[in-house]
């Protein structure tokens, strides 16, 4: 079975219903069950059938997240309904809204799969609509249960090892001085007076291969940080960089710049130098880069 909306090959079948629906369809199919259990603290179902398809079933209990959202469906009067169960089928714009609303989940194994979701969706058409927008903002509260970072604060805050759980052995600036891409590092730019407050209006003013380099050289930095300086021996420097460019895109930035990033990420990738390593080991010898 392959997706109608691009060459994915689908791995699993998401269904949404309330456990009476769900403790319904597995006494009905269990001849051709092979294994189901719960999974997310008991808020789905894996069921994997004899011939290999998956189904993962997330079960709409009382208050839960998937009982406001089939309220929001049977609200709906573009459906599709289809199979032998007249199983409801939603519209393409909702089927988007709900990538859209986890497209920054934290460290998500499905990163990738969700972007190029979104982009094929996208290619069709695919938008959220006005009437949609309070539905797809309480869907991303209810999605992003934890913080993200904020930019208006001291330098020393941003990076206090009592609250990000990273100690920085070099400082975070002179890294990027390091693995600058032009004359200065790109975040200084549209940095505003405070140390680590970026301004918005400056960013958007610059020329695209500027913005482009902001987001690659935080890659770099935090590919170096994160992994390649405390862990020399582990990830290789691309494997860290993807790493770390992921979570530009998603949890290590917030708001417009996260979203820039994202949007961007893949012509990000395709300025992917593996220089930057040994650019960060000169500005070590050359103490371009200093120790915190």
């Amino acid at each position: 079975m392959r997706c109608d909306l691009g060459r994915r090959e689908i791995k699993d079948i998401d269904l949404v219903g309330t456990y009476d629906e769900v403790a319904a369809f597995i006494k009905q199919s269990k001849n051709l069950i092979k294994a189901y259990y719960p999974i997310n603290s008991g808020k789905s179902y894996f069921i994997k059938f004899n011939y290999g398809d998956i189904l993962e079933i997330e079960i709409a209990w009382k208050n839960s997240r998937a009982e406001k959202f089939i309220s929001f469906i049977n609200e709906q009067t573009d459906n599709i309904t289809r199979g032998s169960r007249d199983d409801t089928v939603p519209s393409l714009d909702i089927l988007y809204l709900l990538k859209m609303s986890h497209r920054y989940l934290k460290d998500s194994p499905h990163f990738l799969k969700t972007m190029e979701d979104i982009h094929a969706m996208r290619k069709h058409g695919a938008k959220i609509r006005p009437e949609h927008q309070a539905f797809y903002e309480q869907r991303m509260k209810d999605t992003y249960v934890y913080s993200h970072p904020k930019l208006d604060v001291s330098k020393d805050s941003f990076f206090d090892s009592a609250v990000t759980n990273v100690y920085q052995q070099y400082d975070h600036d002179s890294i990027h001085r390091a693995v600058k891409i032009g004359e200065f590092p790109a975040y200084t730019y549209f940095q505003k007076d405070q140390e680590v407050l970026c301004s918005k209006d400056m960013f958007f003013a610059l020329p695209e291969d500027i913005k482009l380099n902001a987001v690659l050289e935080e890659s770099y930095v935090l590919a170096l940080e994160r992994s390649l300086i405390p862990f020399p021996f582990g990830k290789s420097a691309k494997e860290a960089f993807d790493m770390a460019l992921m979570k530009v895109c998603t949890s290590i930035t917030s708001g417009w710049f996260r979203e820039y990033a994202w949007e961007n990420y893949y012509k990000v990738q395709e300025l992917y130098d593996e220089n930057y390593v040994q650019k960060f080991s000169d500005g070590v010898e050359s103490s371009v880069v200093v120790l915190n």
